[in-house]
């Protein structure tokens, strides 16, 4: 089966809200997306076109991770397996969702500025059945020891 993924920028419509499933703890939220275009009667005025809404669930640490740090309003961009749904409302007609399974997402740096903390003493969320652990090398909160990460560079290193 082919899976599609993209990436959304927009903006959360609710604060997310953190559920405890079957395989441990995820996050929700809605991001609504919308392109401002030129008006073409009227120059130099702008106006937005009608809002896509995505539901975003995003597992384990980075879902928890989302919700101490997203809230209502906040400017995001999200990338993740996207999946269309059908269903049936209680007056028997039928609508289309978009939900986005999250793999990386977080503020869009276009609108403002953010900071970033490690995670270094927030445990795994590990599967209700206690088996499982966090991915690759990663340590407590599914972050690398800044000792033994590849990716972190010391002052004087980044100057050279």
């Amino acid at each position: 089966m082919y899976e599609t993924y993209t990436t959304v920028q927009g903006r959360l419509v609710a604060d997310p809200v953190v559920k405890q499933g079957r395989y441990g703890a995820f996050t929700t939220f809605r991001v609504a997306q919308s392109e401002r275009h030129q008006v073409r009667e009227e120059p130099g005025r702008w106006a937005d076109s009608e809002p896509s809404f995505f539901e975003v669930s995003v597992n384990r640490a980075p879902g928890e991770n989302a919700a101490r740090c997203l809230r209502k309003g906040h400017p995001v961009v999200v990338h993740g397996r996207l999946r269309i749904r059908q269903f049936q409302r209680d007056d028997g007609s039928y609508g289309t969702s978009a939900e986005l399974d999250a793999y990386a997402l977080g503020h869009d740096l276009r609108w403002g500025v953010t900071s970033f903390t490690r995670n270094g003493d927030v445990e795994p969320v590990l599967p209700a059945s206690g088996g499982g652990a966090p991915r690759d090398d990663a340590g407590p909160g599914g972050v690398r020891d800044a000792a033994t990460d590849p990716y972190v560079v010391e002052e004087d290193e980044s100057a050279a």
